[in-house]
């Protein structure tokens, strides 16, 4: 598979419940699933996180493969790290849609994570 299904896609978008989870240093094994805020945009869901230090973050952009579980679906990924502007501008909107009433979610948040945006696919490996 090369994208997400549409059904993928809407179940991200009404959800609540997606889980990730980088490979860890031996390249094979998933970490823990991690609960985490996704959004979808431009056919991808995306992910952040809000500590510069994250564990899970940096593992991500490491391995660049994990795990992702959502609903009732399961499977590889792939992470890749968003770094042009017009992509996090677009993610940012997509993150205020669909969090701006959650009372964790403030625009400096947006700001202090906004280089910490990453892409998730699913593994076309798989």
């Amino acid at each position: 598979m090369t994208g997400w299904t549409s059904r993928q896609l809407d179940a991200i978008a009404t959800a609540d419940d997606f889980r990730t989870a980088p490979l860890r240093d031996d390249g094979v094994t998933p970490g823990t699933l991690i609960w985490v805020w996704a959004v979808h945009a431009d056919g991808a869901i995306f992910v952040r996180s809000g500590n510069p230090q994250s564990r899970w973050f940096a593992a991500a952009l490491r391995q660049q493969a994990g795990i992702a579980s959502f609903g009732d679906l399961s499977g590889p990924v792939v992470y890749t790290h968003v770094t042009d502007e017009p992509t996090k501008d677009r993610v940012d909107a997509a993150f205020t849609a669909k969090y701006g009433n959650d009372p964790y979610f403030s625009t400096d948040l947006l700001a202090r994570s906004r280089e910490q945006i990453a892409r998730v696919l699913p593994d076309p490996s798989s």
